[in-house]
């Protein structure tokens, strides 16, 4: 999926104009950083990944986090929650 490019949360700017390129991994940081609410449009998206943040790491977060992802359109192919992070494998489906 193509889309604007980002560094940090920034614009990222080519030529003078906005930069477009791969954007897959940035949806899903953002689909797992955000809170739900914080989508005007859509309210219920969200994973609030901080919430687990030197805390517990559950079935229920797993559950959540595929969920999500599925909802969003990214067809997972593998997952593993690790006290290090999350990896994530998957791509979005193509229309």
């Amino acid at each position: 999926m193509n889309d604007f490019r980002l560094n940090e949360n920034d614009l990222v700017f080519k030529n003078g104009d906005i930069a477009i390129g791969e954007s897959n991994e940035t949806h899903v940081e953002h689909l797992l950083i955000s809170r739900q609410g914080e989508w005007k449009q859509h309210p219920i998206v969200g994973c609030d990944i901080w919430k687990a943040k030197n805390g517990n790491i559950t079935r229920m977060l797993d559950r959540h986090i595929r969920i999500q992802l599925e909802a969003d359109g990214f067809q997972l192919e593998n997952m593993n929650i690790l006290p290090e992070g999350i990896n994530i494998k998957g791509q979005y489906h193509e229309k």
